[in-house]
């Protein structure tokens, strides 16, 4: 292409099925440019979207499922229970189960004790009595543990003792050093890993439908794009990508990206102004979101 605006462009209203909409739409731009999907010129379709952070934020019963934690900290961490800081109507219908056993580091690295895979065993009874399929494994000082053996050896005997359906998400993976900023957030991606990977099935299907052979890519928080198969196993990772997307697009159109190159490049405000909330993000030199270290909230001071 020899722009770098937009060639054809396409809104089609929210449908029950979000894959419906992406499907007409995808399909109305590329007979809008007269592209073959079959003739391999599209190298890659990118989706952004707020269907799972909707989810959440909307407490929808028919798509988030109940989880299990197990946290590797005993004896620690009792009196601050999971689901301690969420709400009410959140927690009863994420909270399935939950357990405190032995595990977990020190702030220097060491372990706090030795993992016990009775103790592990006995989880995996109650957690199949419940009929759970959704299970967070957490443990304190997780992201110090290098070569992540202390979760990563608990994920593998519930593996095995549970079967390949069920989704096994650990902390490591998901979060950094906070341990209730790590749980809450891998409790969330546990809850809606089911709806995410069906979902994004439905994108897969509906490409085929198209005739696209082309990556399915998916946007991110930090204004990156993750496969399809990471963006269904950690949905959290694209919860806050809708403001980002306004931000990333308007670094291309406004050629950000090209300035930073030459060395002139200095960082951006970009305001997007929507129907009931303003986001304000700042981007750097190279067209990235600069990334906060928590939620900023703003409002305009009255007269």
């Amino acid at each position: 292409l020899k722009t770098r605006g937009i060639v054809a462009s396409y809104k089609h209203v929210t449908t029950v099925n979000v894959t419906d909409g992406i499907e007409a739409a995808v399909r109305k731009v590329l007979n809008d440019v007269n592209i073959d999907p079959r003739g391999g010129k599209v190298l890659s379709l990118t989706i952004g979207t707020t269907h799972f952070i909707n989810a959440v934020v909307q407490s929808d019963a028919r798509r988030l499922q109940k989880v299990a934690i197990i946290r590797l900290a005993a004896p620690y961490t009792a009196e601050v229970p999971p689901f301690v800081d969420f709400p009410e109507n959140l927690k009863k219908l994420m909270n399935g189960h939950y357990a405190i056993i032995n595990g977990g580091l020190q702030i220097d690295g060491r372990l706090i004790n030795d993992i016990v895979e009775a103790e592990v065993i006995e989880q995996v009874t109650q957690i199949r009595a419940k009929g759970l399929k959704n299970v967070v494994v957490i443990g304190v000082f997780s992201p110090l543990d290098v070569s992540g053996s202390n979760e990563y050896k608990v994920r593998d005997i519930l593996a095995k003792e549970l079967g390949l359906a069920i989704n096994i998400i650990c902390s490591r993976d998901v979060g950094q050093l906070g341990f209730l900023e790590r749980e809450n957030a891998s409790i969330l991606n546990a809850s809606i890993t089911s709806f995410a990977q069906h979902t994004i099935q439905g994108f897969e299907r509906a490409m085929k439908r198209l005739g696209l052979a082309c990556p399915l890519y998916i946007t991110q928080n930090d204004g990156t794009l993750t496969t399809a198969a990471n963006a269904a196993r950690l949905p959290i990772r694209t919860f806050s990508s809708g403001a980002t997307n306004s931000m990333r697009g308007a670094s291309y159109l406004a050629g950000i990206d090209l300035r930073s190159k030459k060395g002139s490049g200095k960082g951006t405000l970009v305001v997007d102004v929507g129907g009931t909330t303003t986001d304000v993000g700042m981007l750097l030199p190279s067209g990235l979101p600069r990334q906060a270290a928590a939620f900023i909230e703003g409002a305009l001071p009255g007269p």
